[in-house]
Protein backbone atom coordinates (compact mmCIF):
# COMPACT_ATOMS: atom_id res chain seq x y z
CA UNK A 1 0.00 0.00 0.00
CA UNK A 2 1.34 3.19 -0.75
CA UNK A 3 2.36 5.23 2.21
CA UNK A 4 0.25 8.59 1.35
CA UNK A 5 -3.04 6.46 0.59
CA UNK A 6 -4.60 6.95 4.31
CA UNK A 7 -3.99 10.77 4.44
CA UNK A 8 -5.65 10.77 1.11
CA UNK A 9 -8.32 8.48 2.93
CA UNK A 10 -8.56 11.01 5.86
CA UNK A 11 -8.09 14.13 3.42
CA UNK A 12 -11.61 12.55 1.40
CA UNK A 13 -13.16 11.96 4.74
CA UNK A 14 -12.78 15.79 6.00
CA UNK A 15 -13.78 17.16 2.67
CA UNK A 16 -17.05 15.04 2.79
CA UNK A 17 -17.71 16.32 6.45
CA UNK A 18 -17.07 19.98 5.28
CA UNK A 19 -18.85 19.68 2.40
CA UNK A 20 -21.79 18.13 4.34
CA UNK A 21 -21.51 21.39 7.10
CA UNK A 22 -21.57 23.66 4.41
CA UNK A 23 -24.67 22.00 2.83
CA UNK A 24 -26.55 22.19 6.56
CA UNK A 25 -24.78 25.73 7.37
CA UNK A 26 -26.77 26.67 3.77
CA UNK A 27 -29.52 24.65 4.49
CA UNK A 28 -30.40 27.10 7.15
CA UNK A 29 -32.94 28.84 4.95
CA UNK A 30 -34.38 30.98 8.27
CA UNK A 31 -32.83 33.60 9.38
CA UNK A 32 -33.58 36.06 12.36
CA UNK A 33 -32.58 40.05 12.50
CA UNK A 34 -31.48 41.61 15.44
CA UNK A 35 -34.44 43.57 15.96
CA UNK A 36 -36.76 40.38 15.34
CA UNK A 37 -34.43 39.03 18.03
CA UNK A 38 -35.26 41.46 20.85
CA UNK A 39 -39.08 41.73 19.73
CA UNK A 40 -38.77 38.31 20.70
CA UNK A 41 -37.07 38.22 23.63
CA UNK A 42 -39.45 41.10 25.04
CA UNK A 43 -42.47 38.81 24.60
CA UNK A 44 -41.20 35.51 25.73
CA UNK A 45 -38.66 36.36 28.29
CA UNK A 46 -40.13 36.86 32.15
CA UNK A 47 -37.53 39.62 32.91
CA UNK A 48 -39.95 41.96 30.76
CA UNK A 49 -43.79 40.23 32.84
CA UNK A 50 -41.92 40.98 35.77
CA UNK A 51 -40.80 44.47 35.28
CA UNK A 52 -44.84 45.15 34.25
CA UNK A 53 -46.05 43.83 37.43
CA UNK A 54 -43.75 46.20 38.99
CA UNK A 55 -45.65 48.97 37.92
CA UNK A 56 -49.09 47.28 38.71
CA UNK A 57 -47.49 46.76 42.19
CA UNK A 58 -46.81 50.63 42.26
CA UNK A 59 -50.65 51.31 41.26
CA UNK A 60 -52.11 49.33 43.53
CA UNK A 61 -50.48 50.51 46.54
CA UNK A 62 -51.39 53.93 45.05
CA UNK A 63 -55.07 52.17 45.61
CA UNK A 64 -54.67 51.27 49.13
CA UNK A 65 -55.01 54.79 50.04
CA UNK A 66 -58.15 55.08 48.78
CA UNK A 67 -59.47 53.01 51.45
CA UNK A 68 -58.73 55.94 53.90
CA UNK A 69 -61.89 57.96 52.65
CA UNK A 70 -64.13 54.78 52.76
CA UNK A 71 -67.09 54.93 55.33
CA UNK A 72 -66.04 53.50 58.49
CA UNK A 73 -68.64 51.13 60.57
CA UNK A 74 -68.43 50.80 63.90
CA UNK A 75 -71.09 48.80 66.54
CA UNK A 76 -70.57 47.71 70.02
CA UNK A 77 -74.44 46.43 71.13
CA UNK A 78 -73.96 44.68 74.84
CA UNK A 79 -75.81 43.32 77.35
CA UNK A 80 -75.65 44.03 81.45
CA UNK A 81 -76.76 42.93 84.10
CA UNK A 82 -76.50 44.50 88.25
CA UNK A 83 -76.98 43.36 91.46
CA UNK A 84 -76.57 45.64 94.12
CA UNK A 85 -78.81 43.96 96.86
CA UNK A 86 -75.66 44.09 99.03
CA UNK A 87 -74.53 47.54 98.49
CA UNK A 88 -76.18 50.65 100.45
CA UNK A 89 -75.32 53.42 98.35
CA UNK A 90 -77.44 52.93 95.62
CA UNK A 91 -81.11 53.41 94.53
CA UNK A 92 -81.91 49.97 93.24
CA UNK A 93 -81.74 46.05 93.86
CA UNK A 94 -80.93 45.28 90.70
CA UNK A 95 -80.32 46.60 87.04
CA UNK A 96 -80.85 45.49 83.54
CA UNK A 97 -79.54 46.94 80.19
CA UNK A 98 -79.82 46.00 76.73
CA UNK A 99 -78.12 48.31 73.94
CA UNK A 100 -77.71 48.28 70.63
CA UNK A 101 -75.58 51.09 68.53
CA UNK A 102 -73.78 51.67 65.48
CA UNK A 103 -71.61 54.25 64.01
CA UNK A 104 -70.96 55.98 60.38
CA UNK A 105 -67.40 57.76 60.30
CA UNK A 106 -66.33 59.46 57.14
CA UNK A 107 -63.49 61.63 55.82
CA UNK A 108 -63.65 64.02 53.08
CA UNK A 109 -60.42 64.61 50.71
CA UNK A 110 -61.50 67.61 49.42
CA UNK A 111 -62.24 69.62 52.40
CA UNK A 112 -60.19 67.73 54.98
CA UNK A 113 -63.84 67.13 56.97
CA UNK A 114 -65.12 64.22 59.70
CA UNK A 115 -68.67 63.29 59.53
CA UNK A 116 -69.67 61.13 62.13
CA UNK A 117 -73.22 59.94 62.32
CA UNK A 118 -74.13 57.21 65.63
CA UNK A 119 -77.46 56.28 66.61
CA UNK A 120 -78.15 53.76 69.55
CA UNK A 121 -81.19 51.89 70.94
CA UNK A 122 -80.98 50.92 74.64
CA UNK A 123 -83.82 48.95 76.80
CA UNK A 124 -83.21 49.74 80.29
CA UNK A 125 -85.06 47.37 83.44
CA UNK A 126 -84.38 48.49 87.31
CA UNK A 127 -85.76 47.41 90.49
CA UNK A 128 -86.09 50.52 92.60
CA UNK A 129 -85.78 50.32 96.31
CA UNK A 130 -89.06 52.66 96.96
CA UNK A 131 -92.03 52.80 95.21
CA UNK A 132 -91.58 56.25 95.20
CA UNK A 133 -88.58 56.98 93.51
CA UNK A 134 -89.89 59.21 90.90
CA UNK A 135 -87.89 56.55 88.03
CA UNK A 136 -90.25 54.28 85.99
CA UNK A 137 -88.96 50.38 86.25
CA UNK A 138 -88.68 49.58 82.33
CA UNK A 139 -87.65 52.74 79.79
CA UNK A 140 -86.69 53.01 76.36
CA UNK A 141 -84.22 54.98 75.10
CA UNK A 142 -83.59 56.25 71.39
CA UNK A 143 -80.22 58.75 70.38
CA UNK A 144 -79.23 60.10 67.06
CA UNK A 145 -76.14 62.15 66.86
CA UNK A 146 -74.26 64.02 63.81
CA UNK A 147 -70.34 65.66 64.08
CA UNK A 148 -68.77 67.49 61.77
CA UNK A 149 -65.30 68.93 62.30
CA UNK A 150 -64.06 71.17 59.05
CA UNK A 151 -60.16 72.30 59.82
CA UNK A 152 -59.46 76.01 59.09
CA UNK A 153 -55.77 76.12 59.07
CA UNK A 154 -53.78 72.82 59.60
CA UNK A 155 -55.21 70.35 56.87
CA UNK A 156 -57.19 72.88 55.29
CA UNK A 157 -58.52 71.53 51.91
CA UNK A 158 -57.38 67.88 52.47
CA UNK A 159 -53.34 68.38 52.01
CA UNK A 160 -52.64 65.95 54.88
CA UNK A 161 -55.51 63.67 53.65
CA UNK A 162 -54.76 63.35 50.54
CA UNK A 163 -50.56 63.63 50.41
CA UNK A 164 -49.78 60.03 50.68
CA UNK A 165 -52.29 59.54 47.58
CA UNK A 166 -50.81 61.99 46.03
CA UNK A 167 -46.89 61.33 46.91
CA UNK A 168 -47.77 57.72 45.24
CA UNK A 169 -48.46 58.87 42.12
CA UNK A 170 -44.95 60.09 41.57
CA UNK A 171 -44.10 56.36 42.83
CA UNK A 172 -45.85 54.92 39.65
CA UNK A 173 -44.70 57.43 37.32
CA UNK A 174 -40.82 56.75 38.67
CA UNK A 175 -41.83 52.71 38.31
CA UNK A 176 -42.52 53.00 34.82
CA UNK A 177 -39.56 54.92 33.62
CA UNK A 178 -37.10 52.74 36.04
CA UNK A 179 -38.82 50.30 34.55
CA UNK A 180 -38.50 51.14 31.12
CA UNK A 181 -34.53 51.86 31.87
CA UNK A 182 -34.17 48.27 33.28
CA UNK A 183 -35.71 46.83 30.23
CA UNK A 184 -33.40 48.75 28.03
CA UNK A 185 -30.45 47.42 29.58
CA UNK A 186 -31.63 44.21 29.53
CA UNK A 187 -32.33 44.59 25.53
CA UNK A 188 -28.59 45.94 25.28
CA UNK A 189 -27.28 42.84 26.90
CA UNK A 190 -29.48 40.70 24.72
CA UNK A 191 -28.26 42.58 21.42
CA UNK A 192 -24.38 42.33 22.35
CA UNK A 193 -25.21 38.40 23.02
CA UNK A 194 -26.86 38.66 19.14
CA UNK A 195 -23.57 40.50 17.76
CA UNK A 196 -21.52 37.72 19.82
CA UNK A 197 -23.07 35.23 18.27
CA UNK A 198 -22.89 36.65 14.55
CA UNK A 199 -19.20 37.17 15.17
CA UNK A 200 -19.51 33.13 16.18
CA UNK A 201 -20.59 32.40 12.66
CA UNK A 202 -18.87 34.52 10.72
CA UNK A 203 -15.58 33.20 12.62
CA UNK A 204 -16.73 29.72 11.54
CA UNK A 205 -17.08 30.78 8.13
CA UNK A 206 -13.77 31.89 7.66
CA UNK A 207 -12.16 28.87 9.29
CA UNK A 208 -14.33 26.73 7.22
CA UNK A 209 -12.87 28.49 4.28
CA UNK A 210 -9.10 28.50 5.32
CA UNK A 211 -9.62 25.15 6.07
CA UNK A 212 -10.92 24.37 2.59
CA UNK A 213 -8.01 26.17 1.36
CA UNK A 214 -5.69 23.88 3.49
CA UNK A 215 -7.44 20.73 2.54
CA UNK A 216 -7.11 21.97 -1.33
CA UNK A 217 -3.37 22.85 -0.82
CA UNK A 218 -2.66 19.68 1.18
CA UNK A 219 -3.65 17.65 -1.94
CA UNK A 220 -1.74 19.81 -4.38
CA UNK A 221 1.52 19.44 -2.26
CA UNK A 222 1.00 15.72 -2.18
CA UNK A 223 0.65 15.79 -5.90
CA UNK A 224 3.65 17.73 -6.29
CA UNK A 225 5.62 15.21 -3.75
CA UNK A 226 4.29 12.39 -5.93
CA UNK A 227 5.86 13.63 -8.49
CA UNK A 228 9.00 14.56 -6.98
CA UNK A 229 8.77 18.42 -7.37
CA UNK A 230 9.11 19.38 -3.55
CA UNK A 231 10.68 17.70 -0.63
CA UNK A 232 8.19 15.69 2.02
CA UNK A 233 9.21 18.50 4.68
CA UNK A 234 6.29 20.62 2.20
CA UNK A 235 3.78 17.85 3.18
CA UNK A 236 4.39 17.83 6.74
CA UNK A 237 4.37 21.26 7.13
CA UNK A 238 0.95 21.43 4.90
CA UNK A 239 -0.50 18.92 7.21
CA UNK A 240 0.22 21.07 10.29
CA UNK A 241 -1.16 23.65 8.58
CA UNK A 242 -4.37 21.92 8.09
CA UNK A 243 -4.82 20.31 11.31
CA UNK A 244 -4.47 23.60 13.25
CA UNK A 245 -6.99 25.00 10.77
CA UNK A 246 -9.38 21.68 11.34
CA UNK A 247 -9.05 22.20 15.31
CA UNK A 248 -10.03 26.18 14.83
CA UNK A 249 -13.60 25.00 12.88
CA UNK A 250 -14.23 22.67 15.86
CA UNK A 251 -13.22 25.07 18.34
CA UNK A 252 -15.32 27.89 16.63
CA UNK A 253 -17.94 25.38 15.79
CA UNK A 254 -18.49 24.79 19.30
CA UNK A 255 -18.48 28.34 20.84
CA UNK A 256 -21.38 29.37 18.10
CA UNK A 257 -23.71 26.18 19.02
CA UNK A 258 -23.25 27.23 22.56
CA UNK A 259 -24.10 31.15 21.69
CA UNK A 260 -26.94 29.92 19.66
CA UNK A 261 -28.70 27.42 22.18
CA UNK A 262 -27.98 30.49 24.91
CA UNK A 263 -29.87 32.99 23.00
CA UNK A 264 -32.51 30.26 21.88
CA UNK A 265 -33.03 29.80 25.50
CA UNK A 266 -32.83 33.22 26.40
CA UNK A 267 -35.48 34.33 23.65
CA UNK A 268 -37.46 31.28 24.48
CA UNK A 269 -37.74 30.39 20.80
CA UNK A 270 -37.15 26.85 19.06
CA UNK A 271 -36.98 29.00 15.69
CA UNK A 272 -33.67 30.49 17.18
CA UNK A 273 -32.18 26.73 16.84
CA UNK A 274 -32.88 26.38 13.34
CA UNK A 275 -31.75 29.96 12.07
CA UNK A 276 -29.14 32.16 10.97
CA UNK A 277 -28.40 35.74 12.93
CA UNK A 278 -28.96 37.97 9.80
CA UNK A 279 -27.18 41.67 10.27
CA UNK A 280 -24.89 43.59 8.03
CA UNK A 281 -22.10 43.47 10.46
CA UNK A 282 -19.38 45.53 7.91
CA UNK A 283 -21.84 48.08 7.61
CA UNK A 284 -21.30 51.71 8.45
CA UNK A 285 -24.23 53.40 10.98
CA UNK A 286 -25.34 57.47 10.05
CA UNK A 287 -25.10 58.71 13.32
CA UNK A 288 -27.70 61.84 13.59
CA UNK A 289 -26.77 65.23 14.53
CA UNK A 290 -24.67 64.98 18.05
CA UNK A 291 -25.27 68.88 19.17
CA UNK A 292 -29.39 68.11 18.87
CA UNK A 293 -29.11 64.55 20.45
CA UNK A 294 -27.59 66.37 23.36
CA UNK A 295 -29.75 69.10 23.77
CA UNK A 296 -32.65 66.91 23.83
CA UNK A 297 -31.26 64.88 27.17
CA UNK A 298 -32.67 67.19 29.44
CA UNK A 299 -36.41 66.46 27.83
CA UNK A 300 -35.73 62.88 26.80
CA UNK A 301 -33.43 61.34 29.29
CA UNK A 302 -34.90 58.49 31.58
CA UNK A 303 -32.09 59.23 33.89
CA UNK A 304 -33.28 62.99 33.94
CA UNK A 305 -37.05 62.41 34.16
CA UNK A 306 -36.64 60.17 36.94
CA UNK A 307 -34.81 62.60 38.90
CA UNK A 308 -37.28 65.30 37.75
CA UNK A 309 -40.20 63.16 39.03
CA UNK A 310 -38.39 62.81 42.60
CA UNK A 311 -37.85 66.78 42.24
CA UNK A 312 -41.35 67.02 42.27
CA UNK A 313 -42.17 64.60 45.03
CA UNK A 314 -39.81 66.23 47.10
CA UNK A 315 -41.22 70.02 46.40
CA UNK A 316 -45.17 67.63 47.52
CA UNK A 317 -43.76 66.83 50.73
CA UNK A 318 -42.14 69.91 51.27
CA UNK A 319 -45.61 71.68 51.18
CA UNK A 320 -47.57 68.75 53.31
CA UNK A 321 -44.79 69.46 56.27
CA UNK A 322 -45.06 73.24 55.92
CA UNK A 323 -48.40 73.05 56.43
CA UNK A 324 -47.76 70.35 59.75
CA UNK A 325 -46.21 73.30 61.26
CA UNK A 326 -49.68 75.46 60.93
CA UNK A 327 -51.94 75.18 64.28
CA UNK A 328 -54.85 73.15 64.27
CA UNK A 329 -57.58 75.10 64.24
CA UNK A 330 -61.09 73.06 63.50
CA UNK A 331 -64.68 74.03 63.52
CA UNK A 332 -66.93 71.70 64.83
CA UNK A 333 -70.47 70.96 64.46
CA UNK A 334 -72.44 68.98 66.60
CA UNK A 335 -76.44 67.94 66.81
CA UNK A 336 -78.39 65.58 68.73
CA UNK A 337 -81.61 64.49 69.11
CA UNK A 338 -82.40 61.81 72.09
CA UNK A 339 -85.73 60.41 73.48
CA UNK A 340 -86.97 57.95 76.63
CA UNK A 341 -89.76 56.96 77.70
CA UNK A 342 -91.82 53.84 78.99
CA UNK A 343 -93.48 52.89 75.67
CA UNK A 344 -91.36 51.49 73.12
CA UNK A 345 -93.25 52.98 70.53
CA UNK A 346 -93.20 56.29 72.03
CA UNK A 347 -89.46 56.29 72.64
CA UNK A 348 -89.00 57.14 69.03
CA UNK A 349 -90.75 60.28 69.06
CA UNK A 350 -87.71 62.47 69.48
CA UNK A 351 -88.33 65.53 70.14
CA UNK A 352 -85.44 66.98 72.31
CA UNK A 353 -82.59 68.15 70.50
CA UNK A 354 -79.68 70.07 71.14
CA UNK A 355 -76.86 71.65 68.79
CA UNK A 356 -73.37 72.64 69.92
CA UNK A 357 -70.73 75.02 67.88
CA UNK A 358 -67.44 75.36 68.89
CA UNK A 359 -63.95 75.32 68.12
CA UNK A 360 -60.41 73.56 68.53
CA UNK A 361 -57.19 74.55 68.84
CA UNK A 362 -54.00 73.18 69.23
CA UNK A 363 -50.33 74.32 68.99
CA UNK A 364 -47.32 72.52 69.65
CA UNK A 365 -44.72 75.14 71.13
CA UNK A 366 -41.49 75.36 68.73
CA UNK A 367 -42.42 73.08 66.13
CA UNK A 368 -39.20 72.14 66.10
CA UNK A 369 -39.87 68.70 64.21
CA UNK A 370 -41.88 69.89 61.66
CA UNK A 371 -39.44 72.92 60.46
CA UNK A 372 -36.33 70.29 60.89
CA UNK A 373 -38.02 68.15 58.39
CA UNK A 374 -39.21 71.13 55.72
CA UNK A 375 -35.10 72.74 56.01
CA UNK A 376 -34.33 68.94 55.20
CA UNK A 377 -36.72 68.74 52.02
CA UNK A 378 -35.41 72.01 50.87
CA UNK A 379 -31.89 70.80 51.39
CA UNK A 380 -32.69 67.57 49.50
CA UNK A 381 -34.19 69.68 46.91
CA UNK A 382 -30.81 71.79 46.41
CA UNK A 383 -28.86 68.04 46.10
CA UNK A 384 -31.23 67.04 43.87
CA UNK A 385 -30.52 70.06 41.56
CA UNK A 386 -26.71 69.39 41.92
CA UNK A 387 -27.75 65.63 40.75
CA UNK A 388 -29.09 66.66 37.66
CA UNK A 389 -26.80 68.52 35.99
CA UNK A 390 -23.92 65.88 37.63
CA UNK A 391 -25.84 63.29 35.50
CA UNK A 392 -26.31 65.37 32.91
CA UNK A 393 -22.89 65.76 32.72
CA UNK A 394 -21.76 62.18 32.77
CA UNK A 395 -24.59 61.52 30.05
CA UNK A 396 -23.15 64.00 27.67
CA UNK A 397 -19.46 62.71 28.39
CA UNK A 398 -20.70 59.31 27.60
CA UNK A 399 -21.80 60.17 23.96
CA UNK A 400 -18.98 62.29 23.11
CA UNK A 401 -16.79 59.12 24.45
CA UNK A 402 -18.66 57.47 22.53
CA UNK A 403 -18.95 59.13 18.99
CA UNK A 404 -15.54 59.50 19.30
CA UNK A 405 -14.76 55.72 19.88
CA UNK A 406 -17.34 54.86 16.84
CA UNK A 407 -16.06 57.52 14.42
CA UNK A 408 -12.35 56.40 15.51
CA UNK A 409 -13.52 52.72 14.69
CA UNK A 410 -14.77 53.58 11.37
CA UNK A 411 -11.45 54.49 10.50
CA UNK A 412 -9.59 51.12 11.82
CA UNK A 413 -12.29 49.59 9.56
CA UNK A 414 -10.94 51.05 6.46
CA UNK A 415 -7.53 50.24 7.46
CA UNK A 416 -8.77 46.22 7.86
CA UNK A 417 -9.57 46.42 4.23
CA UNK A 418 -6.38 47.77 3.12
CA UNK A 419 -4.97 44.95 5.69
CA UNK A 420 -6.93 41.97 4.10
CA UNK A 421 -6.09 43.35 0.03
CA UNK A 422 -2.52 43.28 0.83
CA UNK A 423 -2.60 39.65 2.49
CA UNK A 424 -4.79 38.38 -0.12
CA UNK A 425 -2.31 39.65 -2.91
CA UNK A 426 0.83 38.86 -1.52
CA UNK A 427 -0.51 35.42 -0.67
CA UNK A 428 -1.17 35.38 -4.51
CA UNK A 429 2.23 36.28 -4.95
CA UNK A 430 4.05 33.64 -2.26
CA UNK A 431 1.45 31.15 -4.05
CA UNK A 432 3.35 32.38 -7.52
CA UNK A 433 6.97 31.93 -5.98
CA UNK A 434 6.48 28.74 -4.77
CA UNK A 435 4.80 27.45 -7.52
CA UNK A 436 8.05 28.77 -9.74
CA UNK A 437 10.31 27.28 -7.21
CA UNK A 438 11.52 30.14 -5.74
CA UNK A 439 9.87 30.34 -2.30
CA UNK A 440 9.21 28.07 0.43
CA UNK A 441 6.14 26.59 1.62
CA UNK A 442 6.36 28.42 5.18
CA UNK A 443 5.79 31.90 3.65
CA UNK A 444 2.90 30.61 1.49
CA UNK A 445 1.05 29.13 4.56
CA UNK A 446 2.14 32.17 6.95
CA UNK A 447 0.69 34.35 4.36
CA UNK A 448 -2.39 31.94 3.81
CA UNK A 449 -3.05 32.23 7.91
CA UNK A 450 -2.46 36.15 7.84
CA UNK A 451 -4.89 36.92 4.88
CA UNK A 452 -7.57 34.55 7.30
CA UNK A 453 -6.16 36.57 10.77
CA UNK A 454 -6.66 40.24 8.62
CA UNK A 455 -10.03 38.70 7.83
CA UNK A 456 -10.78 38.09 12.07
CA UNK A 457 -9.18 40.79 12.71
CA UNK A 458 -11.76 42.95 10.27
CA UNK A 459 -14.51 40.67 12.04
CA UNK A 460 -13.40 41.59 15.55
CA UNK A 461 -13.42 45.63 14.84
CA UNK A 462 -16.41 45.37 13.12
CA UNK A 463 -18.26 43.57 15.77
CA UNK A 464 -16.91 46.14 18.00
CA UNK A 465 -18.18 48.80 16.16
CA UNK A 466 -21.83 47.67 16.20
CA UNK A 467 -21.67 47.22 20.02
CA UNK A 468 -20.61 50.71 20.68
CA UNK A 469 -23.48 51.78 18.27
CA UNK A 470 -25.58 49.48 19.97
CA UNK A 471 -24.78 51.11 23.51
CA UNK A 472 -25.14 54.73 21.76
CA UNK A 473 -28.96 54.08 20.94
CA UNK A 474 -29.44 53.09 24.08
CA UNK A 475 -28.07 55.62 26.05
CA UNK A 476 -30.24 58.21 23.62
CA UNK A 477 -33.49 55.80 25.30
CA UNK A 478 -33.76 54.52 21.84
CA UNK A 479 -33.38 50.77 21.98
CA UNK A 480 -36.26 49.98 23.72
CA UNK A 481 -38.08 51.67 20.49
CA UNK A 482 -37.15 48.42 18.92
CA UNK A 483 -40.25 46.52 17.80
Amino acid sequence: MDIFEEPRLKAFVINILLLILCCFQSGKAQTVSLEEYLTMVRQNHPFFTSESLSVNISVESQARHLGDEDWLVESSPFVSYEDRRGLFNTTYNKSRQVQINGSLQKKYWNTGGRLSISYSSAYLDQDYRTVFSGNPSELFKQQLSVTYSHPLLKNRSGVLDRLEFELAAFAIDFSEIRSQENQENFLLNAGIDFLDWIFLEEQLRINNERLLLAEEQLKSTREKYEAHLIDKVDVLRQEDAQRIAKQNVILSQSLASAKQTELKILAQSASIGESEPKYDIYSLVTIGDVEEAISRLNEESRLLKTLGILEDQIALRKKGLSNQTKPQFDLNIGTILIEDDESYGKSFGVDNPSVTVGFKFSYPLGVRTSRADVRKSELELLQLKADQRSIFLDLESSIRSLLIRIKDMESVLELNLGQIESARERTVEEVKMYEQGRGDMTFVIQSQDNEANARLTYLRNAIAYHKLVLQYRALLDKLLLTE
